[in-house]
């Protein structure tokens, strides 16, 4: 693990083994609603697409999202992977019928594959890393999501229109973000800054002129 995934990796240890299955015990705090707001926005890069895919959700925590998943009624392969131990043993206890991988995700020798690939919460913390070493690993993070995707991709980072930020999180100028992956990775990018809580999420999609609508391939 680089010495930022061990931070985050300590961390979301700390916080699952004080609180368990809950919000709270992934870092989100008590309201259990935002948690299910920040879900369905990541869900939002399949809208559209009838056809199913796999999903793999980095950071998948207990797979509270594999819950949000089955009570919308979406047809998606899901696979989880987690650095913490303990939740990926409780999120195979709650869901014996998915897959769930204990490791870094940036360790993998060959992530891809997934149709879509989904990172809730790794990228708005940064606790005591230095912001250039968060602007670091964000970049090779955000990089390797993409690389591990054929239709799209979504992220969260917390948004600097703010009037206060907090010392462990990481926040990161929207404009500036999309600039760098249309950029680097996909001009196919969308933003929503738009719903209640002070974070934003980035979906990049692979070349949506050579898919049919809500980003589903057709071959």
């Amino acid at each position: 693990m680089t010495g930022v995934t061990q931070l985050l990796h300590d961390h979301y240890r700390a916080t699952f083994l004080a609180h368990g299955a809950t919000s709270q015990g992934v870092d989100w705090g008590p309201r259990e609603e935002a948690a299910r707001l920040r879900q369905d926005v990541m869900l939002a890069v399949v809208d559209g697409c009838r056809s199913g895919g796999t999903l793999l959700d980095v950071g998948c925590g207990y797979g509270a999202l594999a819950d949000r998943i089955v009570e919308r009624g979406l047809d998606l392969d899901y696979v989880g992977i987690d650095v913490v131990a303990e939740m990926v043993a409780e999120a195979r206890r709650r869901h014996p019928g998915r897959r769930f991988i204990h490791g870094d995700f940036l360790s993998l020798a060959d992530p891809g594959g997934f149709d879509y690939v989904v990172c809730n919460g790794i990228l708005t913390q940064k606790l005591a890393a230095t912001t250039l070493e968060m602007n670091a690993h964000a970049r090779r993070l955000i990089a390797a999501l993409f690389a591990a995707c054929r239709r799209g991709v979504a992220f969260n980072v917390m948004t600097t229109h703010v009037n206060y930020q907090a010392d462990n999180l990481y926040y990161r100028n929207p404009a500036e973000l999309v600039a760098w992956c249309m950029s680097e990775l996909t001009p196919w990018v969308r933003l929503d800054h738009a719903y209640p809580l002070w974070e934003y999420t980035v979906y990049l999609h692979r070349d949506l002129a050579r898919q049919g609508p809500g980003g589903c391939g057709h071959g």
